[in-house]
């Protein structure tokens, strides 16, 4: 078989495959609220690029224009072409036409759960929702919580909060926990942890990419407790705060058998590459690191880690959006690195329903051309092929994450 021929045979098989996604922060509307094609640009990566939709025609084409060849856009594009069924490409012509049709089809309240089951084929998700950490949005048929620990590692004290406004307090009142020292603070963490997987929580999420660097020093216990409740703690005592109840809250992932889901690349780019785990990595053979967005700019990194630490896991998550060539590039080489085929999963990490079927629509691009690829040098088979798309799409999820 040709290889175009067997890479949209590859293609159309996937799309009949269930997926598990393992990240999502999706908004669901408030009652009433307007979606509109402007709304769904605003709450997408396309509104990371910095460009104005505008209001006017002219405005507007010149939105395109600019952003028009960014991979986020151009996935988004696809998801909306293909979900309100208008022909050629989006265009200041159209637009009205189209924000209009998409805010009727939201009007039924079956629309937007309808756009993830039975177009993107999704049959849960792992939710972090980080303006309220832990919750399902209300829907636990559909969504599995993770629980962001950023507030927890950046709070020394009480007027200190994370780059999403949470401070660690406000995470504690609803047990009825005021630690007043450091001890009690790290009771209060250890309680707050165990509850949370009670309550429903299949892993940890750590975003402290957006906060600081993730290289995590092991601290003395003396320098870490020296930051805690004070507003003047000198940079030297904070990081010592940070790294300490860091470190502990990894301990205690492996301990409650909570996959540790971290962001590495991009973020506070500087300090977001994944080997700067590595000394947790292996000092907590017991944890589930579960690196997020392959790491990128530094997907080759995580093919190596994957190779080296069998606590280590790889999630595309974002990567397809991001860059398809790159994700394309990381599936060939972590399909070749990783020690067993249940290493490698997937996640959308997107605000609406919309872009998430476009992040679907990229995961079944870039899976059918490496997995094509691979078929056709002779790696291995096509009925290989499909066999591992399943782990990736939903398998491999379902044994990592219990569900």
């Amino acid at each position: 078989m040709q290889l175009g021929a067997l890479r949209h045979s590859l293609e159309k098989e996937l799309e009949g495959l269930g997926i598990i996604s393992c990240h999502e922060h999706h908004l669901i509307p408030e009652r009433g609220e307007l979606v509109t094609l402007d709304y769904i640009f605003d709450n997408s990566y396309v509104g990371w690029c910095g460009v104005d939709t505008g209001s006017t025609p002219d405005e507007r084409e010149s939105f395109i224009y600019k952003v028009g060849t960014n991979s986020y856009y151009r996935w988004l594009a696809l998801g909306l072409q293909r979900l309100y069924g208008f022909d050629g490409e989006l265009s200041a012509a159209n637009w009205e036409e189209i924000s209009e049709s998409i805010t009727s089809r939201h009007r039924s309240p079956d629309w937007y759960f309808h756009i993830l089951h039975c177009h993107a084929g999704i049959e849960q998700a792992v939710l972090d929702a980080y303006w309220h950490p832990g919750s399902d949005n209300g829907h636990p048929e559909f969504y599995r919580p993770t629980f962001r620990i950023n507030a927890l590692v950046m709070s020394h004290s009480r007027g200190v909060k994370d780059h999403n406004g949470n401070n660690a307090w406000q995470l504690f009142a609803p047990y009825g926990m005021e630690p007043s020292s450091f001890a009690e603070y790290l009771e209060a963490v250890e309680f707050l942890l165990t509850a949370k997987k009670q309550e429903g929580c299949v892993a940890l999420k750590c975003a402290l990419a957006y906060d600081r660097s993730m290289a995590f020093d092991e601290a003395a216990r003396e320098d870490a407790e020296a930051a805690f409740g004070m507003k003047d703690a000198v940079p030297k005592q904070v990081k010592a705060f940070q790294d300490y109840v860091f470190h502990f809250i990894v301990e205690r992932a492996g301990a409650l058998e909570l996959p540790l889901q971290c962001h590495v690349g991009l973020g506070k780019i500087g300090g977001s590459n994944p080997m700067y785990l590595v000394p947790l990595i292996e000092k907590h053979p017991g944890t589930k690191f579960v690196l997020f967005h392959g790491g990128y700019p530094w997907t080759r990194e995580i093919g190596g880690l994957l190779h080296n630490y069998p606590n280590v896991y790889a999630d595309l998550v974002w990567l397809p959006l991001i860059s398809p060539t790159a994700a394309v590039q990381a599936l060939h080489e972590w399909i070749e690195t990783a020690v067993t085929s249940e290493k490698i999963t997937w996640g959308g990490d997107c605000w609406t329903p919309e872009e998430t079927f476009g992040a679907v629509l990229a995961l079944r691009w870039t899976a059918a051309k490496a997995l094509a690829d691979k078929v056709q040098d002779g790696y291995f088979s096509y009925q290989r092929a499909l066999e591992l798309a399943r782990q990736i799409f939903s398998e491999n999820a379902r044994k990592l994450y219990g569900i």
